[in-house]
């Protein structure tokens, strides 16, 4: 097989094709970003919680039943025991035994930290695939244009121009794709940053505390 075998296979490709793959990241990346934007401005309204400021407080003085009560009155006034802090409170205030208060706390901790960590693989990946994708496109044009070229020779310039068309339409989806994701992607990383350290906070909180009530 030489290698104008490959390049019909490449000639015979659609556009459509080529771009079907590009758009479908930007969509699922808009998703992802609405969806993680909403979840860290609930998440950020929690840190500054005076009833989270109180539970916490009790926590560290190890009252631990008056903790618990906080976080359950919270709760049930304002609907926050399925929040991400109050939820991770409740859990391990509902379980807590001294004995197991080390893998009780690192489980729940645990639990939350993948809450915020949640489909930042996904926006890793597609800021990485996405400009691929568009290049992909780009040798698959030229690819198309040179074949043109070669057996048409001169006087095939609308194939040529087309050719070169695709190269530079699915170059600039992919960098209009994987330029905003990779900003996104930052802006998770720091997010994620900040509300781990407070997920440990809160959870050194028990390790630290001076002792709590026993269920």
């Amino acid at each position: 097989m030489d290698s104008v075998f490959f390049i019909s296979i490449f000639d015979s490709i659609p556009l459509l094709v080529i771009i079907s793959p590009i758009l479908v990241l930007s969509v699922v990346s808009f998703a992802i970003f609405f969806e993680r934007y909403f979840f860290y401005r609930a998440a950020d309204r929690e840190i500054p919680d005076e009833n989270l400021k109180k539970a916490a407080f009790k926590i560290r003085a190890g009252d631990f039943l008056e903790a618990r009560k906080i976080i359950e009155e919270s709760g049930q006034r304002n609907g926050r025991r399925g929040s991400v802090y109050f939820s991770m409170l409740h859990e391990i205030l509902s379980n807590w035994t001294e004995s197991e208060k080390e893998l009780l706390v690192r489980t729940a901790s645990e639990k939350t930290v993948s809450k915020f960590e949640k489909y930042a693989g996904a926006v890793s990946t597609i800021a990485t695939i996405a400009p691929m994708l568009g290049l992909f496109g780009t040798v698959t044009g030229m690819m198309k244009s040179f074949s043109a070229l070669s057996k048409l020779g001169s006087s095939v310039q609308s194939n040529l121009a087309a050719g070169i068309t695709e190269a530079l339409v699915t170059t600039a989806l992919g960098l209009l794709v994987a330029i905003p994701t990779v900003i996104f992607y930052n802006y998770l990383v720091s997010k994620i940053e900040k509300h781990l350290r407070f997920t440990e906070i809160l959870a050194n909180g028990f390790l630290e505390s001076a002792g709590g009530d026993e269920k």
